[in-house]
């Protein structure tokens, strides 16, 4: 924290001491958000009828164990080894035909594109590095939970897949870059854990696409979609998280990410920049801003960051959503 008398990081000191989300949104340039009106009554009602619906549906088609890319956490735990080698890397991701395919293009893309066409694993290794391919390998494993599996799934909410996957790449990107100077952060975990902290809502979304093709549900608007999604997807993405047996701290990121207090002990540093940055892409949404508000005030005062350091985060952010539809053509929300 700046000192007293620095200048516009003391008056940012200042308004942290004196709480709430005001300084920043100064720093951030934008107005300090509203709480939603709350829903009628019979609209409440409504609505947890529908999550009802969701949750029966998701339990009907629960994902199953093998399910899961396996192979995202194997190239994400090689490549964050010290003994890692490109050729062993190179190994692993060319043992899966689609994602030697995914990991080749995403080297192509614009986002890293060189003087010539890459045209095998090895090379795409040695351009992107070892870091930077395990992450892009572990994002295109992981897009397959993200994909609709079906036509009628793509039919009803096409859009609403890519841009799921976009936030989900940004906060685990910019959630990983902001762990390289916090201490006990890991950097490779806060990616994980921002790529898979939301996968409840495309788990609902499938859900909600297999009720529309049923017919027991009719069609829902996007805002009371986006209020559905975000009910019941901390409750979805913990069970998958289960049943595909994946480690704790991946567990606890997805759980526990839109808790109203997290401790700020050490051990929960990455659940708090997986937090922070997941509300920085929320804040300016109106239906969650509010609550994004929140975290990022608490987040933020856990890891001690200021209102100008939160700023640099946000644009972070938004640079990673800008590489996502270079790497990815996924489309921003």
């Amino acid at each position: 924290m700046a000192p007293p008398d620095a200048g516009p990081h003391a008056e940012a000191a200042a308004g942290e001491e004196a709480g709430g989300f005001a300084p920043f949104a100064r720093a951030l340039g934008m107005p300090e958000p509203a709480e939603p009106a709350p829903l009628a009554d019979e609209e409440e009602l409504e609505e947890e009828r529908l999550a009802s619906l969701v949750r029966e549906r998701f339990a009907e088609a629960r994902p199953e164990p093998a399910s899961f890319p396996a192979i995202a956490l194997q190239i994400l735990n090689l490549a964050a080894s010290p003994e890692a080698e490109v050729a062993e890397l190179a190994r692993l991701v060319a043992r899966d035909p689609a994602l030697s395919a995914g990991v080749l293009s995403v080297a192509n893309s614009a986002a890293y594109r060189g003087v010539q066409e890459l045209e095998t694993v090895r090379d795409a290794v040695a351009r992107l590095g070892l870091t930077e391919v395990g992450r892009v390998a572990a994002a295109v494993s992981a897009r397959t939970l993200f994909s609709p599996r079906a036509r009628a799934e793509q039919v009803a909410h096409g859009a609403r897949w890519n841009a799921l996957f976009a936030h989900a790449v940004a906060v685990g990107s910019a959630a990983a870059a902001q762990a390289l100077g916090h201490r006990g952060a890991n950097s490779d975990r806060a990616y994980l854990g921002g790529l898979l902290h939301d996968v409840g809502k495309s788990l609902a979304l499938r859900a909600v696409a297999g009720l529309l093709a049923e017919g027991r549900i009719a069609g829902l608007g996007p805002t009371r979609l986006e209020r559905l999604l975000d009910r019941v997807h901390v409750e979805l993405g913990a069970e998958a998280h289960q049943v595909w047996s994946l480690p704790q701290y991946l567990t606890v990121l997805c759980v526990r990410h839109h808790d109203q207090a997290v401790p700020a002990e050490e051990e929960f540093v990455d659940l708090h920049l997986v937090r922070l940055t997941s509300a920085l892409a929320d804040v300016r949404e109106p239906l969650f801003a509010a609550r994004a508000a929140r975290e990022v005030v608490q987040s933020a005062g856990a890891l001690g960051l200021d209102p100008y350091a939160v700023r640099a985060l946000a644009g972070e952010v938004r640079r990673a959503e800008e590489r996502a539809v270079l790497t990815f053509g996924a489309p921003a929300r």
